[in-house]
């Protein structure tokens, strides 16, 4: 390796303070940026290199990282910033696979007879030929975390810049068009002809816009990508940081329909956004042409107060649908839930009941439809057209009088249709807009559960107490907010290292509410809660959950669409190591799911589904029980995992979990 890169290498231990150094050079706010692991191709890597940063790239064989700070510079360990060498940095990340067939090519080229001056550049395609399709893996893309201010996020993809870019795009747009407009009333209406030439240098008008109307198009594109996709990482984020609570009573119906309106948000905002920037643009320059033309100003005071009509009807619009999704999503929630109890209301009800509300809850569905098309159509065809007839009536004045002349006739005119088509495009995008943010009072708790502040601590990097106990609970209290009564009235409970407690209680006595604090998830009402001496503010939430790893009962576990070594690992932090996959299938294969890992393809790197629906029920639980373990922490909290298992089954997973849990403590039903 190069003896100048080598100096700039930071050791894998020091992974953190790496990011840390690159996001303070970069100018990031407090909350830091979060490394994304991503690969590239051989073939690729050249190419994308240059524009790498800030990033952490992985250098096979020296366990350590070059840090890039930007497209050009790479930061020391010492905070020194150093011009990149791209062929240095590539060769580092590809010398190991190149030299396992470097002997082999310079064999062949011998015996090609290659003169000595071209061997690189035939090595080098053959490298190319043979790697190309190969990943390059150890790269981590440095970004702002998804829970960052969302601006901040916006002008890291750039998004601003190109909206400037849009807007700037537009305006030159519509300058040529005005100017060929211009062009037709001078030489046309005025009667003047003026030979060929002016023919041409319009044409040469209408020509020059499509590659500006090819730069919108892509600009538009580019801009709907990034703002989209930061907009459902916020959200899934965020939905992954919702509190417990706020969710709980809450059925399968309402969910279902938040995700659906979480759609709509990115759909109709941005598609109503890029309508409405391009409508204001035209109604800007539709002012300007009307009060060039005849009429003058009275058409501009005509448009100015039209503008205020079509802003009251797209305010009872968004009134309308707002009453209209309420009752919609209601009914969305109705039917999910009735499909999920069918057999049970089957069971229970009498035939002359099994639709009881329906029929009222489609009547007010009808009344609100009704009202909603009304403002619809009021927006959207009342509002373009009837601009035309209040534009023809203020054009009457100078029609009658012969006060304007036939190049002012044709500048309002054209002003005349300019407005027009502005005000389809805005009411068209008033339309979307409106749908939007009725979409966004629904999926607004996600993004702003984004922001939810973690518990960051006060203890100092090293813990030292006097505490003989890993876990020490005195007197816990807990009231769920909607209950007078408390679920947990004095609870006590001490964990030493080594322990391994069985906790029995009947159904709704509050075992899981326990778990639930125990794993930092809930904050008790009073008493007192210690890990290592420290209460959860002073430890932080990050070093909580090294310390407490809780596997939560079977239908608050979840089982994301990845491989199953990502759903095995996830609880872990840094990134996946050989030696943490082969502990991963160590603990499988203790747990008993060696056959399930013979039957996947793919083994550990198999894809699960989602919500694991490729496995079965003990198999669940059981990559739940080994998600725990791997977390190494002090004390393990199983949550009734066991319940589903057969009795062969059920002696591997116990063998298993009281020979890898440090600590232990298991929930059951009695």
């Amino acid at each position: 390796m190069n003896p100048d890169l080598t100096a700039l290498l930071w050791p894998a231990a020091r992974f953190d303070d790496a990011r840390a150094a690159l996001a303070r050079e970069s100018g990031a706010p407090h909350t830091g940026l979060e490394a994304l692991a991503t690969e590239m191709s051989y073939a690729d890597l050249g190419r994308r290199l240059p524009g790498l940063g800030p990033a952490l790239l992985e250098v096979p064989g020296e366990d350590a990282f070059l840090a890039i700070l930007s497209k050009s510079t790479l930061l020391s360990p010492e905070g020194k910033k150093v011009a990149m060498d791209f062929a240095g940095i590539r060769s580092a990340l590809c010398s190991e696979m190149e030299a396992s067939v470097f002997e082999q090519i310079q064999e062949i080229l011998e015996r090609a007879e290659v003169p000595a001056s071209r061997q690189a550049r035939a090595r080098e395609a053959i490298l190319r030929g043979r790697f190309s399709a190969t990943p390059i893996r150890g790269i981590f893309l440095l970004r702002l975390p998804p829970g960052a201010n969302f601006w901040l996020q916006l002008r890291q993809a750039r998004v601003p810049q190109r909206l400037a870019t849009l807007a700037g795009a537009h305006a030159i747009q519509y300058v040529l068009w005005i100017l060929a407009w211009w062009m037709v009333g001078e030489n046309v209406f005025s009667g003047r002809g003026g030979g060929q030439n002016w023919l041409v240098l319009w044409a040469l008008l209408l020509l020059s816009l499509a590659p500006i109307r090819v730069l919108i198009t892509w600009l538009q594109g580019q801009i709907a990508i990034a703002a989209g996709a930061k907009l459902k990482q916020r959200l899934f984020y965020g939905a992954l940081r919702l509190e417990p609570d706020s969710i709980r009573h809450q059925g399968a119906g309402q969910l279902l329909g938040r995700v659906i309106e979480s759609e709509a948000v990115e759909a109709l905002a941005l598609s109503g956004g890029f309508l409405g920037l391009v409508a204001i643009i035209e109604l800007a320059f539709a002012i300007f042409v009307l009060g060039a033309g005849a009429g003058g100003l009275l058409h501009s005071a005509l448009l100015l107060a039209w503008l205020a009509i079509t802003g009251m009807l797209a305010w009872r619009y968004f009134l309308r649908n707002r009453a209209w999704t309420d009752v919609r999503l209601a009914m969305t929630h109705d039917l999910v839930e009735s499909m999920v109890g069918h057999r049970t209301r089957l069971a229970q009800l009498p035939p002359d009941r099994w639709h009881e509300g329906e029929d009222q809850a489609l009547e007010r569905y009808r009344k609100v439809s009704r009202a909603m098309d009304r403002s619809t159509t009021a927006l959207m065809a009342i509002v373009p057209r009837g601009w035309l007839v209040i534009a023809l009536l203020g054009l009457m004045p100078a029609l009658i009088g012969g006060a304007g002349s036939t190049a002012k006739m044709a500048i309002a005119v054209g002003g005349m249709l300019l407005a027009y088509r502005a005000l389809k495009r805005l009411t068209t995008g008033a339309w979307q807009v409106a749908g939007a943010a009725v979409a966004w009072e629904r999926v607004s708790i996600l993004y702003h559960s984004a922001t939810r502040p973690e518990l960051l601590g006060s203890a100092g990097p090293l813990l030292s107490t006097d505490s003989t106990a890993v876990l020490d609970a005195r007197q816990l209290v807990y009231r769920y907010h909607d209950r007078q009564e408390p679920v947990l009235r004095g609870c006590s409970l001490r964990i030493h290292t080594g322990d391994r407690l069985v906790l029995e209680g009947s159904s709704g006595g509050g075992k899981s509410t326990l778990v639930s604090i125990l794993a930092g998830l809930r904050e008790p009402n009073s008493g007192e809660l210690l890990v290592d001496g420290f209460d959860l503010h002073s430890l932080g939430s990050e070093r909580w959950r090294q310390r407490i790893a809780a596997a939560p009962q079977f239908h608050e576990n979840y089982v994301l669409a990845e491989t199953f070594a990502f759903n095995l690992l996830m609880g872990r932090r840094g990134t996946f190591r050989q030696r943490d996959m082969e502990e991963a299938e160590a603990i499988c294969q203790e747990l008993g799911l060696a056959d399930l890992l013979a039957r996947m393809p793919a083994g550990m790197l198999q894809m699960v589904g989602e919500t694991g629906w490729q496995l079965s029920h003990g198999e669940r639980s059981r990559l739940y029980i080994a998600r725990a373990l791997l977390q190494n922490a002090e004390v393990v909290v199983l949550d009734e995992s066991f319940a589903a298992l057969d009795p062969e089954n059920l002696q591997r997973a116990v063998e298993c979990v009281l020979k890898r849990a440090k600590s232990l403590l298991v929930i059951a039903h009695r």
